[in-house]
């Protein structure tokens, strides 16, 4: 795994490099890096809060969020080494986990806009998503009110391999090609119907006439009420993703979430890819492997 220091010239070496794990996500933050790294005198001032580094060979930029040093007991060129641990996120989201200074109101807008006016300073690639109404208090967290969005819009979000985010609604996520094949013996599948009842219930709402209920109930199942909605958005929410399993394979940082895989010719989504690499600098054993969490599109 290809990290670069904030000073854009220099690549932490595997002799300072401890471990890192990539995870690509279907969420408002879609890329978070976790890494630990060997620091030398000159290194400590680079790695700290709020400080840029640079994965991968497209240099997509991770702010660092949080950042805890430590004296270790290594010693190199009659030093003493310091060990880092970091937390970054793909810069311009870590706006949006953090409380809002100043309430957020907008109408008849777009995920994109929503986005922008929550602090991230990338826009979506391509596929806006159409939002009726955007609302954060002052205090709260954009990234839950963000989250609510898509689900009422039947949409997802993810960032591509050049750390761009992208916005498809549900009913178009299987239109393109698988990018890997992955055989059934490999998988670990999950199943649970008593857990999917109670996780992902029916959405129940009122008309503006205050007088028809939208949506259905369905015995043995959970339901919700969701005020001041309407009959698209409360059948959008019970459109969603549903995990069907799990898999691991060697170091495939190219997968991540929102490709497409086949399993016994049938597609399913990537919900969740995380890319693993120990080096092995503390004399403990080399991992380099990546865990995928796949999904299916089921209106329930």
């Amino acid at each position: 795994m290809r990290i670069v220091a904030p000073d854009k010239s220099t690549v932490v070496g595997f002799d300072r490099l401890v471990t890192a794990v990539l995870r690509s996500d279907c969420i408002p933050v879609p890329l978070t890096l976790e890494f630990q790294i060997l620091l030398n005198s000159d290194q400590r001032s680079q790695f700290v809060e709020n400080a840029v580094v640079y994965l991968g060979d497209n240099y997509i930029s991770m702010k660092i969020i949080k950042a805890v040093v430590m004296p270790s007991s290594i010693v190199r060129d009659d030093e003493r080494l310091t060990l880092g641990s970091f937390i970054a996120v793909l810069e311009g989201c870590e706006k949006l986990i953090k409380p809002v200074t100043s309430a957020i109101y907008l109408e008849n807008t777009s995920i994109n806009s929503i986005l922008k006016a929550s602090g991230l300073k990338n826009g979506v690639t391509k596929d806006d998503v159409p939002v009726l109404k955007y609302f954060v208090p002052l205090g709260e967290t954009p990234t839950f009110i963000i989250a609510a969005k898509l689900a009422e819009e039947a949409a997802v979000m993810y960032a591509n391999q050049q750390g761009r985010i992208s916005v498809k609604r549900l009913n178009n996520l299987m239109n393109e090609g698988p990018k890997l094949k992955v055989d059934q013996t490999e998988v670990n599948w999950i199943g649970n119907t008593s857990a999917l009842l109670h996780s992902t219930p029916n959405f129940i709402t009122l008309n503006a006439d205050g007088s028809t209920i939208e949506g259905d109930i369905q015995p043995g199942k959970a339901a919700k009420f969701i005020p001041s909605s309407d009959a698209r958005r409360v059948k959008n929410m019970s459109t969603m993703l549903v995990t069907k399993g799990t898999f691991m394979r060697a170091m495939s940082p190219n997968i991540g979430a929102g490709d497409l895989i086949e399993i016994n010719q049938r597609k399913y989504f990537i919900l969740t890819a995380a890319h693993r690499f120990d080096t092995g600098a503390l004399g403990v054993s080399t991992v380099s492997a990546s865990k995928f969490w796949f999904a299916e599109v089921q209106s329930l």
